[in-house]
């Protein structure tokens, strides 16, 4: 009887940290931005580009300060891009952590 409680008392002690750790572990992750597309620095021949990545953990995704919609930890939009040099910049905040990534982009009409 003694080791079963014994036993019992280990496994409650177990089970309680790992709960604990389990709801630290989104408030423990640092934020990081991803931007798979476009590349920075490319040239393009169409007026709008996929502009998509993903965060580290829940973010609100802003492109040149417009939300666009996310999906779990990706995002993805269509930008509209002018004649020329566009500046791209794509800003993740969650909480206190802000994440922020600048492309430029050049639009060469076809």
């Amino acid at each position: 009887m003694k080791n079963l409680s014994k036993l019992l008392r280990i496994s409650l002690l177990i089970a309680l940290l790992a709960l604990a750790m389990t709801a630290c572990t989104e408030g423990a992750m640092v934020l990081m931005l991803t931007v798979d597309t476009p590349q920075d620095k490319a040239t393009v021949s169409a007026p709008m580009v996929t502009v998509s990545g993903t965060v580290t953990k829940t973010a609100e995704v802003k492109i040149n300060d417009v939300v666009v919609p996310s999906k779990g930890n990706k995002f993805s939009t269509d930008f509209k891009l002018t004649e020329g040099s566009n500046v791209i910049t794509v800003v993740a905040k969650s909480g206190k952590d802000t994440e922020t990534k600048t492309l430029t982009i050049t639009c060469k009409a076809s």
